[in-house]
């Protein structure tokens, strides 16, 4: 029996040009790891939670040689774009015959970017350039309309981010070709590449901690009027927090002035910050929110 792997994860950089790197589209999905024993796939993510189950029209795995582990993205394709929402709805699917009906006529696919292992030999202290190589013929060999090999450029890490971020993608990958594969550790070999955008915001709350507040609620205009966006908790330091704290307890109050769902204590709306985020949500919500610094706040 084959270990049951945890991904190697990635660090967040900068765009870059780099001859001894890989460029690719970093796929917005839900990472997957897949193995093949006695003649099936098992699939599961970051966390080890099973995913077997939830996606039968993965089943074509089974037919890869015994002992292959590969890494990749579960993708829900919407027009040719990557689509997280549906795809988290899919993956939310409980009952089997809505799992069975939506892997026939809404199939997620499998972005294979990685070989772990094959015929049960250990491919992780191998150069990255040489597991790519192999899986790509292995792609090749055993081809699926739901099966898709994440191609990549080295050198020009600039352009592709340019151009992935105009087509909708969520960023890019940049990993060394030397690189080891490092089984559930994080690694500057590999670097996650996002767009970010900084918007101002107003506070609206926050939730209470020992040391003052743990998170912040805030609001910005939208459609003509005031809307909880985003709680921010990355990007508070503990000296923002000991700045922030009494200035917002002096404005708590009992009425709300915007409606928001989180649970903590409401502030009139006078203390502005800057949050940074990578896109909006569907729901008008601001994706990978995190707290950039206050813009003003009224001497006391």
């Amino acid at each position: 029996m084959m270990p049951r792997l945890s991904p190697m994860l990635a660090v967040s950089g900068e765009t870059f040009d780099s001859d001894e790197h890989l460029f690719e589209v970093k796929w917005d999905g839900v990472r997957a790891l897949a193995l093949v024993e006695g003649g099936q796939g098992r699939v599961w993510g970051r966390e080890g939670a099973d995913y077997t189950a939830r996606y039968p029209e993965l089943e074509f795995l089974g037919r890869w040689p015994a002992g292959t582990l590969v890494d990749g993205e579960l993708v829900q394709f919407q027009e040719g774009r990557p689509d997280l929402s549906a795809l988290l709805h899919r993956h939310g699917l409980t009952g089997l015959e809505s799992i069975r009906r939506a892997g026939r006529f809404n199939p997620v696919t499998y972005v294979v970017f990685d070989l772990v292992y094959l015929r049960h030999a250990s491919l992780c202290g191998q150069a990255l350039s040489f597991r790519r190589h192999v899986l790509a013929d292995l792609v090749g060999q055993y081809e699926h309309p739901q099966l898709a090999f994440s191609a990549g450029l080295i050198g020009s890490g600039r352009e592709l981010f340019t151009a992935a971020v105009a087509q909708g993608q969520e960023g890019i990958m940049a990993k060394h070709l030397a690189s080891r594969y490092l089984p559930g550790r994080r690694s500057s070999a590999w670097q996650k590449i996002k767009p970010t955008q900084i918007m101002p915001c107003v506070i609206i709350g926050y939730r209470p901690a020992r040391n003052g507040l743990s998170s912040l609620f805030v609001a910005a205009q939208r459609q003509g009027s005031l809307q909880y966006v985003a709680q921010l908790s990355s990007g508070l330091t503990e000296s923002t927090k000991a700045q922030l704290a009494p200035l917002l307890v002096r404005r708590t109050c009992t009425r709300p002035v915007v409606d928001c769902s989180k649970r903590g204590l409401r502030v009139v709306p006078e203390l502005y910050c800057r949050a940074r985020f990578l896109s909006w949500t569907v729901g008008g919500r601001l994706r990978g929110a995190s707290f950039a610094g206050l813009i003003t706040a009224a001497a006391d």
